[in-house]
């Protein structure tokens, strides 16, 4: 008797490693959260996982006996064809698409498709390297993104029903700003010409009283333009440009012509930022402007400082005015509220809510620290970079 005798360990271990790793695979294709199919050269649905049964309505067993193409929604049908030529040319190695597929019982379903081809490889010993052989048939990943194919959808419906609004809020704004101020400008004009007219015939009560009625008229004019202002914030395209703010501070400051009495101290350290100009202009001179108008004596100082604060400079301008009540902290940001109610007063209440409107469209915030006879300070946030 010949025996013979051959070592078989390493093709054991072969067969158990490929073994584990066939299990692996099945258990990655079964358990996968996305769906995960075997599609022939034809179309034919060759190897199915339940996730992409749960997202078609189909069972395993009825999509093997259908093609993609059968379930494909007819308009995405043919950019997922020309996909596919490419891939059995060898042009590209995978494609990515968005496309419907027709449930069974009739809706849409929204997919991100992932495709690529497996191919024979065959090896040339002689020349040393493997080349792709034949086309053997389709790896197809399929995510369901219907839900957030919805949410696009309402999100465009939203944004499109808001620009509407926005543009009829635009026409009716400007609309009411024209016949409201049209008359307003007529009672001025006529309160005029019956001061000039009467000249050295009235009272002096009347004369006051005509005097109050310009005042009235120019106070309700200046109010409607201060509506229209609020109305545009944070929906006007604003070019961003860089900005050195102690230029800009000293800018604001030469517009707003302060009193001599008046002393504005600025920090050295001043930032140079890029951003929307017109913006941090406007929170400055209402800030600046409402220092100074609103001190109670001739005399006045108002101290402007930054400090750095992560993505974001906080500025802080102090002023040692007659600072403001703890009750009457919350109006001042409230539209058409004014805290001094005089004859004089040309506040139309909508400064500083413009100023809280501008900040926070820029995602900064605005606070006060304040206590009455002891002066207030504004602090606010501006972004470093603005997008």
């Amino acid at each position: 008797m010949v025996g013979v005798l051959t070592d078989i360990t390493e093709r054991k271990r072969s067969e158990q490693a490929l073994q584990e790793s066939e299990e692996r695979f099945r258990a990655t294709f079964e358990q996968a959260a996305v769906g995960i199919a075997h599609v022939g050269l034809d179309g034919r649905w060759l190897k199915v996982n339940q996730k992409l049964c749960d997202i078609v309505g189909y069972s395993a067993e009825e999509l093997l006996q259908i093609t993609f193409q059968d379930i494909t929604y007819p308009e995405d049908l043919e950019l997922d064809l020309a996909n596919i030529r490419q891939l059995l040319n060898n042009e590209i190695q995978t494609y990515s698409m968005e496309k419907r597929y027709l449930h069974k019982q009739g809706f849409l379903v929204w997919i991100d498709l992932t495709v690529s081809l497996v191919r024979d490889v065959s090896s040339d010993r002689e020349a040393g390297f493997s080349k792709l052989g034949e086309p053997k048939y389709f790896i197809s990943v399929v995510e369901d993104i219907s839900d957030r194919k919805r949410l696009e959808a309402e999100r465009t419906q939203a944004l499109a029903m808001l620009q509407r609004r926005n543009d009829e809020l635009d026409a009716f704004v400007h609309v009411v700003s024209h016949d409201l101020k049209a008359p307003l400008r007529a009672i001025s004009n006529l309160s005029e010409w019956l001061e000039l007219d009467l000249e050295g015939q009235l009272p002096p009560e009347n004369q006051t009283q005509l005097q109050l009625l310009r005042t009235r008229t120019q106070r309700m004019a200046k109010m409607i333009d201060s509506l229209l202002d609020y109305s545009r914030v944070g929906r006007a395209e604003i070019a961003t440009e860089t900005v050195e703010v102690a230029a800009l501070l000293a800018e604001v400051i030469d517009t707003l012509d302060p009193p001599s009495s008046f002393t504005i101290q600025i920090e050295s350290q001043m930032p140079t930022l890029k951003t929307k100009r017109l913006l941090l202009s406007q929170v400055f001179a209402n800030l600046i402007g409402n220092a100074i108008k609103h001190r109670d004596r001739p005399e006045g100082t108002l101290e402007i400082s930054v400090r750095e604060k992560g993505e974001f400079y906080e500025f802080a301008l102090r002023d040692d005015g007659p600072g403001i009540a703890p009750e009457d902290r919350d109006k001042i940001f409230t539209i058409f509220q004014t805290l001094k109610q005089s004859q004089d007063n040309e506040s139309s209440g909508v400064g500083l809510c413009i100023v809280k409107k501008i900040v926070e469209t820029e995602n900064g915030i605005i606070r006060l620290d304040s206590q009455l006879g002891g002066g207030t300070t504004f602090f606010f946030t501006w972004p470093k970079h603005t997008a």
